[in-house]
């Protein structure tokens, strides 16, 4: 039972950042491009228009995928409940292997969105 509770928490702690990050970056993304916080890419770091645009598209889908992975892990591991540690410990790492892929995958769409909206320099396509 402490295990189940022990992998539960663990397994909630990507989706819940998810979520709270994402709202964070759309509400108010670092206010300076640095290299230590927020959306880091070549792209994003091109200038302030870039680096607003960013953060705001990336939060939004950030967002959105967290509260698909609310759901989803809760009820993966409603199903792992009372269940011997081995499965418990094989379910939770097959869950955590398929939030690392909902948490990249923004990515690539973050920056596919930058380069259809500016050019290489960071201006804006009309």
């Amino acid at each position: 039972m402490w295990f189940w509770i022990y992998m539960t928490a663990s397994s909630m702690i990507v989706p819940v950042l998810m979520a709270c990050f994402g709202k964070l970056f759309q509400k108010r993304p670092p206010a300076q491009i640095n290299s230590v916080y927020g959306y880091r890419t070549k792209m994003s770091k091109l200038n302030m228009d870039t680096w607003d645009y960013a953060h705001r598209y990336f939060g939004k889908l950030w967002q959105k995928a967290g509260f698909f992975l609310i759901p989803l892990t809760v009820i993966c591991m409603v199903l792992l409940y009372g269940r011997d540690e081995d499965e418990i410990g094989t379910g939770c790492v097959w869950l955590m292997i398929v939030q690392v892929a909902v948490l990249i995958l923004p990515v690539m769409a973050t920056e596919r969105e930058l380069h259809r909206k500016f050019d290489e320099d960071g201006k804006r396509i009309s």
